[in-house]
């Protein structure tokens, strides 16, 4: 069993479980995404921290919510390596002219199409 446990100012904002690995790892990613926003919180003012038996990730931005978000169960390495590589996927979309660079969320267009 994993349970994802959200924490807004220490008090419990949102939460879900499942018995799947899998779907827990998607809920997490997807959690950290909502709650702790690429949109409104810089990649280096979140951490993300892993323990015997969970793996967290904290909004450290100074913002006026600041949200952890906690997934609790028999987590494996492997399974902390997939979630911190998806989180670091979080940070990069592809380049809206031409639909093939990645780029930082925070451009619109990769430097190849900037220079056209």
């Amino acid at each position: 069993m994993y349970e994802i446990v959200v924490f807004e100012h220490n008090t419990l904002y949102d939460s879900c479980t499942t018995d799947s690995s899998d779907e827990a790892l998607t809920m997490f990613v997807d959690m950290c995404g909502r709650y702790v926003s690429p949109e409104y919180v810089a990649e280096n003012e979140a951490s993300f921290g892993v323990g015997d038996m969970f793996l967290s990730y904290a909004d450290h931005s100074g913002g006026d919510k600041p949200m952890l978000v906690l997934w609790i169960g028999d987590i494996t390495d492997e399974m902390a390596s997939k979630a911190e590589e998806r989180l670091k996927k979080l940070y990069i979309r592809i380049c809206e002219d031409c639909n093939t660079n990645e780029i930082t969320i925070t451009e619109r267009i990769c430097k190849t199409c900037a220079d056209l």
